[in-house]
């Protein structure tokens, strides 16, 4: 209902009982005034005549005017004169059909320019249904454009974030279920969109616990975790990711969805496999490097020992043959386990090699024969071998066992079954740095090997078959050897189709040089006082006898300090010094440096069992004449000690 004043009468369904002062009807204690400067944008009330009853402060400051200058009157013929009628149609439209209507204007502002703003009006009603009035709410375009510009700014970085994060980011839902994702998740599945985590990430149909996304709705915290699952690339190559879940909360702390960002982390990964198999040969290294220098201290009085009965026996007219049969047989077991140990050293890289300049061609025509007879008939050979392909700085013995190796192993991967194997040998390609190489290729076709298990072939003690057919060393031995002769080996497999093996040698820009042939048959005899030391008496008393028994006065000690005291005493009496390398007291090489500066011309020949630590350097430095391997037999160590002498 209407007043005379253009007064309101009562507010929001609620019966009002007192007329103000100012014409305006409202609650007991409650004026429109104050319901309308409650309101936190500028606004006004108009009755349903469309004349104005009050405004907040907020209006009259956008409009720049005072509030008595409004009252009684139309409002829009204030700040809005030319778009006056237009307004006052929408307006009766608005009473006409009820509820709430939003259309632009252009206004007059306190600032002396036009404003663009938006109205948002409201009819208001009594209890009864009755209209007494327009509520207009005034928002300003500038406010609008700011927010709308702020939106589209925050979903550009959005979208830049999605797609410029190299890895997996996402988010999910509380049932999780992914909401949105970048370009990567894509690779995973064509439509991620609505899956969950556990078929996305864990690839199965039942909810797990075991990613990020169930630990942080769970823990309510940042959760990560590492997933393996193969990318829909090209390759179709597996990758390893770390998940990382952080829970997203509302304004009351409730956890709302799961942001998950994934880093590829494979190449991480591989680093740290490679890092973990390099300490591990390390440390097989060393402790095989600890076993071989026990095991050639016991070996050196077997076959000490056994040299001095056979020449004892040999000296002996009426020799008992059987008996010098057993010794051979002694001498025999104990070379081939000084060879077992000098593949245990190959393998930690610490002995010092035979190599020389040569053509490996009949190398491999050797073994190759020695294999025709030990592998079954049903297997063919194709030798494919290149004459001029070549010279390489190599160790005879060590090429035997690296074809020797390969070679059993493709025998192996076809018994039972016909098949071939096929070892070819050539000049391979130059390569940009201008160094030739040398191919060496053993193929076969067997059962071939997983993929799985084919980054773990060359692992030591790493194999697939029985206990009574392997230790897993002869890979990791070919590996050992080929790496310290400065080439590579490379492999391919496919099961059920066969195995190659590629092995690339660096050819050598030297010529062979014609050797002088030496003939070892006999031992060569000498004279002379030789000081002897070595910690281990046995290894002393043995190796006394064996230089005993060829000519030569010798001299032991099991204690360095010892050797050295006598030596100074009487420096001319001994005319070389045979020392250990290894010693609890003075090292062979501190032994030799001491007693040279007694007497500088002193020759000196150092035997070891084992060294990572001796160089050529520092035998140079040192002023050795010769140093040896344990085991040494009796004709080896007769030459090295008549060469230093003469």
């Amino acid at each position: 209902m209407k007043n005379t004043s253009g007064s309101v009468q009562q507010s929001v369904s609620t019966q009002v009982d007192e007329k103000n002062s100012n014409g305006s009807l409202a609650q007991p204690g409650l004026s429109m005034e104050s319901v309308v400067n409650a309101v936190a944008v500028p606004c006004f009330l108009i009755n349903d005549d469309g004349i104005f009853v009050c405004g907040n402060q907020l209006f009259y400051e956008l409009v720049g005017d005072l509030p008595l200058n409004y009252h009684g009157l139309d409002p829009y013929n204030l700040f809005a004169p030319r778009s006056a009628g237009r307004v006052r149609e929408i307006d009766k439209q608005l009473i006409a059909s009820g509820g709430r209507v939003s259309h632009e204007i252009e206004i007059s502002s306190a600032r002396g320019v036009p404003v663009q703003v938006v109205m948002k009006k409201s009819l208001l009603t009594d209890g009864d249904g009755g209209v007494f009035g327009i509520l207009v709410a005034l928002l300003e375009f500038s406010e609008l454009n700011a927010i709308k510009t702020a939106l589209q700014v925050s979903e550009s970085e959005k979208q830049a974030i999605l797609e410029g994060f190299p890895g997996i980011l996402c988010l999910f839902a509380t049932d999780e279920k992914l909401i949105w994702a970048n370009e990567k998740v894509r690779e995973l599945s064509e439509d991620p969109i609505g899956k969950t985590c556990h078929e996305l990430f864990c690839r199965r149909c039942q909810p797990c616990k075991s990613c990020a996304v169930p630990k942080s709705l769970l823990s309510g915290k940042t959760q990560t975790t590492i997933q393996q699952f193969e990318l829909q690339t090209c390759s179709g190559e597996e990758r390893v990711y770390e998940l990382t879940g952080t829970p997203v909360r509302d304004n009351h702390g409730l956890i709302v969805s799961v942001v998950v960002i994934g880093r590829d982390v494979t190449e991480k990964m591989r680093l740290e496999k490679q890092l973990r198999h390099t300490q591990k040969m390390e440390a097989i290294g060393t402790l095989a490097g600890g076993i071989a220098h026990d095991f050639n201290n016991i070996l050196t009085p077997i076959m000490g020992y056994s040299e001095i009965i056979r020449l004892k026996f040999m000296r002996n007219a009426n020799a008992d043959e059987v008996v010098l049969e057993y010794l051979d047989g002694i001498l025999r077991a104990a070379k081939r386990a000084k060879s077992l140990v000098e593949q245990i050293l190959t393998f930690s890289r610490a002995s010092e090699q035979k190599e020389s300049l040569l053509y490996i061609q009949p190398i491999v025509k050797e073994a190759l024969k020695l294999m025709r007879v030990t592998i079954p008939s049903t297997i063919a050979i194709v030798e494919d071998i290149e004459e001029q392909c070549g010279i390489v700085s190599v160790d005879p013995v060590q090429i035997h066992q690296i074809l020797m190796n390969l070679c059993t192993n493709s025998a192996h991967a076809m018994a039972g079954n016909h098949g071939t194997l096929s070892v070819k040998l050539e000049r391979d390609r130059v390569d940009s740095s201008g160094k030739g190489w040398l191919k060496l290729t053993v193929a076969d076709t067997g059962c071939g090997i997983p993929a799985e298990t084919l980054d773990r072939i060359f692992e030591p003690y790493f194999t697939t078959k029985e206990k009574s057919r392997g230790t897993g060393m002869g890979l990791a031995l070919v590996h050992g050897i080929i790496s310290r002769m400065g080439g590579r080996i490379e492999v391919q497999s496919k099961v059920g189709m066969g195995t190659t093996f590629e092995i690339y040698l660096p050819v050598s820009s030297k010529r062979i040089g014609i050797d002088q042939v030496v003939n070892t048959v006999d031992l060569v005899k000498g004279q002379g006082n030789i000081l002897l030391v070595d910690d281990e008496a046995q290894v002393v008393q043995v190796t006394g006898e064996l230089l005993t028994s060829i000519g030569y006065t010798v001299t032991g000690c099991t204690s360095p300090f010892e050797a050295l005291k006598l030596f100074s005493g009487t420096p001319e009496k001994f005319d070389l010094l045979l020392t250990d390398l290894t010693m609890p007291e003075l090292t062979g090489v501190e032994l030799c440096r001491a007693m040279k500066e007694v007497r500088s011309e002193l020759p000196v020949v150092l035997f070891t069992g084992y060294s990572d630590q001796l160089s050529r350097e520092d035998v140079q430095q040192a002023g050795i004449d010769k140093y040896c391997m344990k085991p040494v037999s009796l004709r080896e160590l007769s030459k090295i000690i008549h060469h230093c002498l003469h």
